[in-house]
């Protein structure tokens, strides 16, 4: 392959499309566990003391305002609100393990409550978030989406539903 393809703007779009479905597609996974496992996200649960009761309706319903955001990420649907929404989760999720992303190998943060006895595993969670961030800075050029055929089909006058 010669570097005016990978560099092209084909490329480009395509790129975007497999950074949106794949961290949609964490957001969806991450919402599924929370349904099937009934119980808060890790960092909602780790922050606030929650009853029983209170923890099992947070896992429902924040799992599944996850998966819906996840899905319309995924899809490319409300891009310009989803987006951010996405943005804002995984977000929350790195400021949750912020010790694991400044010291993954727990060589300099001492005293912090570690929550598994890995916590290098933790510092993709930055990752996930910039490619967040990409994604709305770059939501132009993201062509391969289903806003955009929406877009398309209001502009030759077929009215969307």
């Amino acid at each position: 392959m010669t570097d005016r393809f990978l560099t092209s703007m084909f490329a480009q779009r395509l790129s975007l499309l497999f950074l949106r479905v794949a961290t949609g597609f964490l957001l969806v996974w991450v919402g599924l566990r929370a349904i099937v496992e009934a119980k808060a996200p890790f960092g909602v649960g780790r922050n606030v003391d929650l009853d029983a009761t209170t923890n099992v309706i947070l896992g429902y319903g924040i799992g599944a305002a996850q998966v819906v955001i996840g899905v319309l990420c995924v899809i490319g649907l409300w891009r310009r609100y989803v987006l951010p929404l996405q943005a804002l989760i995984h977000g929350f999720t790195a400021a949750s393990v912020w010790w694991a992303i400044v010291d993954p190998y727990r060589w300099y943060i001492s005293g912090v409550d570690r929550i598994v006895f890995n916590s290098h595993v933790f510092y993709p969670t930055i990752i996930t978030f910039a490619a967040c961030v990409l994604l709305i800075v770059f939501r132009h050029q993201d062509r391969i989406a289903l806003d955009n055929l929406r877009r398309g089909a209001v502009r030759s006058g077929v009215e969307v539903r």
